[in-house]
């Protein structure tokens, strides 16, 4: 019996080989979705934020552009603070009504190993029409 015909017949270590193949595939998948989730939680956080800020400049007439910014950033809960670039308010007017935009840039650093993803960055604007 030939070397080849032995080695064809072998199935001893093609577990191993299997596996070799299938491990990078399935962490690839796995840090995927970690990253993915990851960038759904830091929307979402950063909506909710923006909800609060935009209240506050319904509700409190008097409130000041810095008060209203701070309260945004105070209300970010869950991701790091470090990523928020800017939060920034604006009132303007429309016609007769007059209405209030938050608006926050965050950038978040991916998970992925060993290679060179440069940063994500998101960004998220709410509006609202505020009593006059």
């Amino acid at each position: 019996m030939s070397v080849l015909v032995r080695l064809r017949r072998d199935e001893n270590g093609s577990l191993g080989v299997e596996y070799a193949f299938a491990i990078p595939v399935l962490v690839t998948i796995m840090i995927g979705i970690l990253q993915f989730g990851m960038v759904l939680h830091a929307n979402g956080a950063m909506r909710h934020a923006l909800g609060e800020g935009i209240r506050l400049a319904k509700v409190d007439w008097d409130a000041t552009d810095t008060e209203i910014t701070d309260a945004t950033k105070a209300a970010l809960v869950g991701i790091d603070p470090k990523g928020v670039k800017s939060v920034t308010y604006t009132k303007g007017t429309s016609g007769a009504a007059t209405y209030g935009r938050v608006t926050m840039k965050y950038e978040m650093t991916p998970v992925i190993p060993f290679a060179p993803i440069p940063a994500i960055k998101l960004e998220e604007t709410r509006q609202s029409w505020l009593p006059t």
